[in-house]
């Protein structure tokens, strides 16, 4: 290539260089200020909000409030004092093989029983779940309203499960297994909410523990009466 086309070539060069340039310069301007300015202001805070989304923790539950726990306490009681009368109409011989399904005397029969006690314990546990976090109270009155619906629950509960002890006997060997165990899962979740409540309420908290030892105390037995070892329909080790 002589020296004359090399010259020609670095100035065209130049030439495409500088009017690329200028379309960038051209394109630049075309956005007048108060546009840049405003797109400025709109991406700001868009930007903001997606930092604080990504560093966000996660959402705390909320703390149940007396009058939310006090409700949850009634529920389970009234679930126990309609299963009182389930256990109360309750046929020991209803189900046992060979005996025929006019057999002894009642409405109800166990697998009712075991489907209300199941109920129950569905209830405590999602009770325990939302429970999570919760302070104990402040305000004196609301702590006393909770620990009078314990007082009650308790009172009721034991009722229940006194009616239940009753039904036990020999008669109803295949169902011990299922009523016991079912009895156990009750028993750990009424000790877990209970612990839950005390907690929540040093105002009582005195009354409300000695409330759960006198249900620890039928519970246990409730659970003995069950099991194949623990009763002969007499109670004799329970």
């Amino acid at each position: 290539m002589g020296k004359e086309a090399a010259s020609s070539l670095t100035i065209n060069f130049k030439s495409a260089s500088s009017s690329s340039l200028l379309v960038k310069q051209q394109a630049t301007s075309d956005f007048p200020p108060s546009s840049k300015m405003h797109f400025s202001k709109i991406l700001a805070p868009v930007v903001a909000l997606l930092a604080t989304s990504a560093s966000a923790s996660p959402i705390e539950k909320r703390a149940v409030t007396a009058d939310q726990m006090v409700t949850t306490i009634n529920k389970i009681t009234q679930q126990s004092k309609s299963l009182a009368t389930i256990a109360q109409n309750l046929n020991p011989m209803s189900g046992v093989p060979l005996l025929g399904p006019g057999a002894g005397s009642g409405t109800t029969d166990y697998q009712q029983l075991i489907d209300g006690f199941k109920g129950i314990i569905t209830t405590g546990t999602t009770a325990i779940s939302s429970m999570d976090g919760t302070q104990p109270y402040t305000d004196t009155a609301a702590e006393q309203k909770v620990c009078d619906a314990f007082s009650n629950f308790v009172v009721v509960h034991q009722n229940l499960l006194k009616i239940v002890i009753g039904k036990s006997g020999l008669l109803e060997g295949i169902f011990l297994g299922p009523v016991a165990a079912v009895l156990r899962s009750l028993e750990g979740v009424v000790d877990t909410l209970a612990f839950g409540i005390i907690d929540s309420v040093p105002f009582c908290a005195d009354k409300a523990t000695s409330d759960k030892s006198n249900l620890d105390d039928t519970l246990g037995k409730a659970v003995c009466a069950y099991t194949p070892a623990g009763s002969l329909g007499l109670n004799l080790f329970c």
